[in-house]
């Protein structure tokens, strides 16, 4: 460390594996020298990966001291340059960073304890998503069918044929000739009890006319039948599945701190599964040195376009978490929705917009807001204050109405 030699120290690879941890024990074991002597390091990294291996040192008596993600980032940055990231040259800077805080008294770049494990939530948030996507792809293929199937469908179920009320008709009643051939009470209690859907209640009699005089297909149907049931059997299934995964998603961000879940909740527009989603996307705020981090992560920031030193543009960055920018992207929406109560984010975006803003780059501003406010207000523990915010917006007028 005092010569320079360190950055061509040799770096060993371990197995993420019992014989791996039992190799490295060993290997410390080997120096004779005891754990209460022994200094490291370890960056947050994503999966279980880092928090497995300081569990197995922590149990054979090794403290582990958890460095900032943007630690290292700005010291390879100021002492490497653009050179190429490696595993081994983060590992050398890690060793740098734990020598200089015991040896030389380095201030900040560490974690007071250790980073909030976000994988089991994140776990349930994707998979979430995935049953989503696939649920919707479920309703569009069942859509289809249904053109084809029974025509008429769409003029009863104007919304969607594949409402919960529309699939359990057609589970009852395969093909219009099915409907039409049905006891009316039959039709009635599956439909008006079973759907829930009692609009339809007075349509019941014109419903079973158009069934009785359906233009679907009639001739060589049987496959286009049986690709109906198979969809209406997945999209059972998934609707139970979403249930568990909305249910598990529920319960574990009780796992946070209380005051944390607090602030979220006093946002407008926060709901339970909005929450859970910033919580997995953003994991330990004590990872994050500044609200820019934090919008870059989300994928919420400014990139320059650029030729040599001339500046031509800026636009949207690329990166960043793909949940969590979506996730953004809706509660924007929410705030500029008439149906949601005055908030001084809309005014904002409005104020952005009076100035000849263009709507795209006025979202961009508004998701910004709503990134780097809350940001603060975890920092700080405190619950958002709409009145504040409008004070500190410079918008004056709107506390009147805020305040009402």
């Amino acid at each position: 460390m005092e010569n320079g030699s360190w950055e061509r120290a040799s770096v060993r690879r371990i197995a993420t594996s019992g014989a791996g941890f039992r190799e490295l024990t060993a290997w410390l074991e080997a120096s004779a020298t005891t754990p209460a002597l022994v200094r490291i390091g370890c960056e947050p990294t994503g999966g279980g990966y880092s928090r497995t291996v300081a569990g197995w040192l922590e149990r054979h008596g090794y403290e582990v001291q958890w460095l900032q993600n943007w630690a290292i980032h700005d010291r390879r940055q100021l002492m490497i340059g653009k050179q190429a990231k490696t595993d081994a040259l983060d590992a050398r800077l890690i060793a740098r960073l734990v020598y200089e805080r015991d040896r030389l008294g380095l201030v900040g770049g560490f974690l007071h304890r250790p980073p909030r494990n976000t994988d089991g939530l994140r776990t349930l948030v994707r998979g979430r998503l995935r049953l989503m996507d696939q649920h919707i792809r479920f309703r569009q293929q069942l859509t289809a069918v249904e053109d084809v199937l029974f025509p008429e469908l769409k003029d009863f179920y104007r919304s969607s044929v594949t409402s919960p009320s529309a699939r359990a008709l057609l589970e009852s009643f395969p093909t219009p000739e099915s409907v039409a051939a049905a006891d009316p009470a039959d039709v009635y209690r599956v439909i008006v009890n079973v759907g829930r859907n009692r609009r339809m209640a007075s349509r019941l009699f014109d419903f079973q006319l158009a069934a009785a005089d359906s233009a679907g297909l009639t001739d060589d149907r049987e496959p286009l039948v049986c690709a109906q049931h198979w969809l209406l059997y997945q999209l059972r299934l998934l609707d139970r599945q979403l249930e568990d995964a909305e249910a598990a998603i529920g319960e574990t961000p009780a796992e946070w701190p209380e005051q944390d879940r607090c602030v979220l909740d006093s946002f407008p527009g926060m709901s339970q599964h909005r929450q859970a989603v910033l919580l997995s996307c953003i994991g330990d705020l004590s990872t994050f040195n500044s609200d820019r981090q934090l919008r870059k992560l989300l994928g919420w920031y400014p990139e320059a376009h650029q030729s040599g030193t001339a500046v031509h543009k800026h636009h949207l960055g690329k990166s960043g978490n793909r949940i969590g920018r979506h996730e953004v992207w809706l509660w924007s929406l929410q705030m500029l929705s008439p149906l949601s109560p005055p908030n001084p984010f809309r005014i904002y975006y409005q104020r952005l917009r009076g100035r000849g803003m263009s709507g795209s780059v006025a979202i961009g501003h508004l998701a910004g807001k709503l990134i780097s406010v809350p940001f603060f207000c975890l920092r700080s523990g405190q619950s958002y204050d709409p009145v504040r915010h409008a004070r500190d917006l410079g918008l004056g007028d709107a506390c009147a109405e805020l305040e009402a």
